[in-house]
């Protein structure tokens, strides 16, 4: 068509309009790929704002997610490497012959984790059976671990799942109600193997997306951590009293003792310290909150990713316990992982022992009337318990922090398609 005529069918689009044009592929002189239409421009789609050239404000962002991601290749550079990471754990599990399965979100006992769950109600379960009957309150899950030990109870070796978990918490730049772990689970599988193929995973996922997005690279080089396996390993316990100058009395660290005397030990502790107490200062609270003051430095600071081994046992109620080594106190056969100071991956030797597990969910009992996020006892996965559980190792991590780890994403609503809760609330 003449240029004329041309002019006329394009002046009046605007920057972001969709339109079909037809015409002949050709180069310019310069090898610019070019198209010598022959039809008019036709408008298949307009667009009615000003697309900006960059969004400067957070939380103009973050209510405004569409036109973020439209804006900004970087914030869709991340969900690409998301997608990445997660394909990644899918095929590492696969071909270790792991079944991928769903478990239930919504049940009548929300467990697996120390949390507060959501609560929802649901009329098709109702008191009675007229239509004027209360519905039936039910909790969305807090993890998917009691779910995915049945399994394991079944006959299912190994058993994975990828999914979301609901948690009626704080929010910040780590935290979000809604987030995404992937849970696995082994039998006979010991605290060691749980080591070794964690180094396996992390190692070869952070090997692999460095090779697949020149940023991820750049940004662990820049944190100069190696991933390098073996991985530092340090002790709760030890660790923590090497830090403190002193050593801690055995009633404080077994949660089978008369926890009234171990939390007046700790209050006075936290009082000649100058440690403000959790709330609420359960002794499990504060024994964590002592861990975070204390080896949390050690953590922030380490150049490699740093297993923290031997957790007391009254933090770790689903997991398998035994007397330390020489000691007059209880372990629980866990690890946490950290990577530059922000836990990771969370594991354990599961409890295979109804009348143990029960034990620990009724000592939880007590924290109950002060704490929430206390375990909650499911008589359900109790009553599994009985059909036998073999020994298994269960392993979860978090795949949220996992992106921001790899893609140097500094908040959680970063790595997460439309944003934290708050921008998905009155998201435009």
């Amino acid at each position: 068509m003449d240029e004329e005529r041309f002019r006329l069918s394009w002046e009046w689009l605007r920057r972001g309009d969709f339109v079909s044009v037809t015409g002949i592929l050709s180069r310019t002189r310069t090898g610019e790929l070019s198209l010598r239409a022959t039809s008019e421009i036709e408008l298949l789609s307009p667009c009615l704002h000003p697309i900006p050239l960059t969004l400067s404000s957070a939380q103009t962002r973050s209510h405004h997610r569409t036109v973020d991601l439209l804006v900004h290749s970087a914030a869709r550079d991340i969900l690409r490497a998301r997608a990445f990471i997660l394909t990644y754990l899918r095929t590492f599990f696969s071909a270790r012959d792991f079944l991928e399965v769903q478990t239930p979100i919504l049940s009548d006992v929300a467990g697996g984790a120390a949390a507060r769950p959501f609560v929802t109600h649901a009329t098709v379960f109702g008191a009675g059976s007229d239509s004027s009957s209360t519905p039936a309150p039910l909790e969305l899950r807090i993890a998917p671990e009691l779910w995915l030990k049945r399994l394991i109870i079944a006959g299912f070796d190994r058993v994975f799942e990828i999914g979301q978990v609901f948690r009626n918490e704080g929010i910040d730049a780590t935290h979000n109600p809604e987030f995404t772990t992937c849970e696995f689970y082994q039998a006979f599988a010991s605290l060691d193997d749980l080591i070794s193929l964690t180094e396996e995973l992390i190692f070869g996922l952070v090997k692999s997306a460095g090779e697949k997005f020149p940023a991820i690279k750049t940004n662990i080089l820049a944190k100069g951590i190696s991933f390098d396996a073996p991985f530092l390993r340090l002790d709760f316990i030890s660790t923590l009293e090497e830090c403190m100058g002193m050593t801690l009395p055995d009633v404080v660290l077994n949660s089978s003792e008369d926890s009234d005397d171990a939390k007046r030990y700790l209050e006075q502790l936290f009082a000649s310290e100058g440690i403000p107490l959790p709330k609420p200062a359960t002794v499990a609270r504060m024994l964590d909150k002592l861990g975070d003051y204390y080896i949390g430095p050690i953590l922030d600071n380490a150049k490699t990713p740093v297993f923290l081994i031997n957790l007391p046992e009254n933090l770790s109620p689903l997991a398998k316990s035994s007397k330390a080594e020489g000691k007059g106190y209880r372990i629980a056969r866990r690890f946490e992982l950290y990577v530059a100071g922000k836990e990771l991956v969370n594991a354990y030797e599961e409890e295979n022992s109804p009348f143990a597990q029960r034990r620990k969910f009724e000592l939880q009992l007590c924290d109950r009337d002060v704490d929430a996020e206390a375990h909650a006892t499911d008589e359900g996965y109790l009553a599994s318990m009985e059909w036998g559980l073999p020994p298994t190792g269960g392993w979860g991590i978090g795949v949220d922090r996992l992106v921001m780890l790899l893609t140097g994403a500094e908040r959680i609503s970063d790595v997460l398609t439309f944003g934290g809760i708050k921008g998905v609330v009155g998201q435009e």
